[in-house]
């Protein structure tokens, strides 16, 4: 072989291990990337459930009109909503004045959590509310439970029979005074009652 050829052929393996050497560098890249956007789903997809809802109900905060509402009366329609003052994602039902978002009323205010529990298998469920206000349960659209709490009765239990999934739930509280209010929904787990956290919306 003369000198040109042997030119081409450090040419030709050059040119071979320059191409190799960048689609390895762009693989890696690639390889990087996806790895990379993986994880980011992955963290997203841990506030998620099965079924693709988030974490977490809905809290809704308001004032109450006192004119036209009456803090006595069982009928949750007794409670008349005057003016939405705040929003957020409630992991649990646990309020009290520490806990209430900055913008919820000192006094003479309502909130309504909403969304789903999830119910891990078809059986009978023992829920406990507990605070110092008055609550309206409902589960599957219909009322379960009506709580007028008190320093003698400060909780109230009941028992539904729930099939398996994410069961529609809506809890309305009102209260006259937020520094001695409260709000605290759980649920039997074996022998103990924990803070009701399967919430998704």
């Amino acid at each position: 072989m003369d000198d040109l050829g042997v030119a081409d052929a450090f040419y030709t393996l050059i040119s071979i291990a320059i191409v190799m050497m960048a689609a390895l560098a762009v693989s890696g890249v690639v390889l990087s990337t996806t790895m990379k956007q993986g994880k980011d789903v992955s963290d997203r997809m841990s506030g998620y459930g099965e079924s693709g809802m988030e974490k977490g109900s809905y809290g809704f905060y308001y004032s109450v009109d006192t004119d036209r509402s009456d803090f006595n009366s069982v009928d949750p329609n007794g409670i008349v909503l005057k003016k939405l003052v705040a929003e957020r994602d409630d992991i649990t039902i646990d309020l009290t004045r520490s806990s209430a978002p900055p913008a919820a009323p000192g006094n003479n205010g309502a909130v309504i959590w909403s969304g789903y529990i999830y119910v891990p298998s078809e059986d009978d469920y023992v829920f406990e509310l507990k605070g110092q206000g008055c609550a309206w349960m409902y589960l599957d659209h219909k009322q379960v439970a009506y709580c007028s709490f008190s320093e003698s009765v400060p909780r109230a239990n009941f028992t539904q029979h729930l099939a398996k999934g994410y069961r529609p739930f809506k809890l309305k509280f009102a209260y006259q005074n937020l520094s001695t209010a409260s709000c605290t929904l759980c649920w039997q787990q074996g022998e103990n009652m924990v803070r009701v956290s399967a919430f998704y919306r």
